[in-house]
């Protein structure tokens, strides 16, 4: 028997000393805006830290969601960065879209896509 996914989780890691990755799995929806926004928003804030958040693993992206992640991208829009998002949703990136962030993010497939 299948097990639905109830509750998604939100890891961060260190890709190198000034690279830290984000990633975001299972259902992302309103319940999980606060663990986002205590990842998220610090490491956007962090001068010197490149941002990438990975939401390929992601669904059920809400607003209170993307909100967070307009704030913590606005945060490094400040300090001249742009945060790197990671998903291959056609939805998805709708979303981004349609709430204003492609202005101040890339969008990328994978991370392999991404570039120094």
């Amino acid at each position: 028997m299948a097990q639905l996914e109830l509750h998604g989780t939100v890891e961060a890691t260190d890709l190198s000393a000034d690279v830290v990755l984000v990633a975001a799995h299972g259902p992302i929806d309103s319940r999980m805006a606060g663990e986002l926004r205590d990842v998220l928003l610090p490491l956007a804030g962090a001068d010197g830290t490149r941002l990438l958040l990975d939401l390929a693993d992601a669904h059920c992206l809400e607003d209170d969601i993307l909100s967070v992640v307009g704030t913590a991208a606005h945060l490094m829009a400040r300090r001249g960065e742009r945060m790197t998002i990671v998903t291959r949703s056609d939805y998805t990136r709708m979303l981004i879209v349609d709430c204003g962030l492609d202005e101040l993010v890339d969008v990328v497939s994978s991370i392999g896509e991404i570039g120094d």
